[in-house]
């Protein structure tokens, strides 16, 4: 495991390799202007089954009906409005460089304890700034779901990447899909293991600079983990190690349909101070 300090008191991580020539990539991909949104339905009551992640909750604070019961309308007009609760990495969301640590030290050698009830006073992911990029998009199993005991290694992403003809550069985006999210929407997917990233992977997509892994799972690697020492090993080599984002639970389907590997990607966090997730609506332009 590594334990890169690439700035001091730096607090955005890969995301400082997204510049204008990353924007520019991103933008000289795209080819019909057909937008895709990547981020999956948020339903009342309805969650992944994953541990302390409790289903999003969605209740109407004014409705039709109010007014139908005798709510007078205020300076000519009605109107409807709504409140949800959820957990920040229960939706198609995006990691926080604050979001996991080892040995008591979270990226770039903050201590876990800046880490507290009030939130995170580092790397918390209103640092996190808008990623405007190149994205790349890979299937590992076409038309199906990958098999948690199948876990896609180094050797097998490089050559997935290579077979769609892209050579990632610093700043790009690389999306995985696995078939999970599809699975666990149709309510056929197992909410204790699920098939992503052998940690072998993350030297790799660290040689290459990418600023966000994204994955159509709840953790883009796979569950549980090949590492008898860390279950979740990908998170602390690339997140903690490399200040490289993850993004979980994203809806790829429709991107692989569309037979683009390449495109322009963008998501941006909500500015949620001290937070160490933000739920993400993010897109590819295709």
């Amino acid at each position: 495991m590594s334990d890169q300090r690439h700035v001091a008191n730096d607090e955005i991580g890969a995301a400082r390799a997204v510049g204008p020539e990353a924007v520019r990539r991103g933008l000289a991909a795209v080819r019909t202007g057909t937008a895709l949104p990547l981020a999956a339905p948020i339903r009342n009551g309805v969650g992944y089954g994953l541990v302390g992640r409790a289903a999003p909750v969605h209740l109407m604070i004014r409705t039709g009906a109010d007014y139908a019961a005798g709510l007078p309308e205020r300076a000519g007009f009605g109107y409807a409005d709504d409140v949800i609760t959820l957990p920040t990495h229960g939706a198609t969301h995006v990691d926080a460089l604050a979001h996991v640590w080892r040995d008591g030290l979270m990226y770039n050698g903050f201590p876990a304890r800046e880490v507290t009830s009030r939130g995170a006073r580092h790397l918390g992911i209103d640092r996190m700034p808008p990623i405007v990029t190149r994205g790349v998009v890979v299937d590992t199993c076409p038309g199906g779901v990958r098999s948690p005991a199948d876990p896609v290694h180094r050797d097998e992403l490089a050559a997935l990447v290579a077979d769609a003809g892209v050579d990632l550069e610093p700043g790009d985006a690389l999306l995985v899909r696995t078939g999970w999210l599809a699975a666990a929407l149709a309510g056929d997917a197992d909410s204790t293991s699920w098939p992503g990233l052998h940690h072998d992977c993350a030297t790799w997509l660290a040689e290459r600079q990418v600023v966000l892994v994204g994955a159509d799972n709840p953790a883009v690697e796979v569950f549980p983990s090949f590492d008898p020492a860390c279950q979740v090993p990908l998170h602390i080599e690339l997140i903690r190690g490399h200040g490289v984002y993850l993004a979980e639970l994203m809806a790829l389907d429709a991107l692989c349909a569309a037979g683009r590997p390449e495109f322009l990607f963008v998501l941006s966090p909500l500015p949620l101070v001290g937070a160490v997730g933000s739920p993400v609506a993010p897109v590819a332009v295709v």
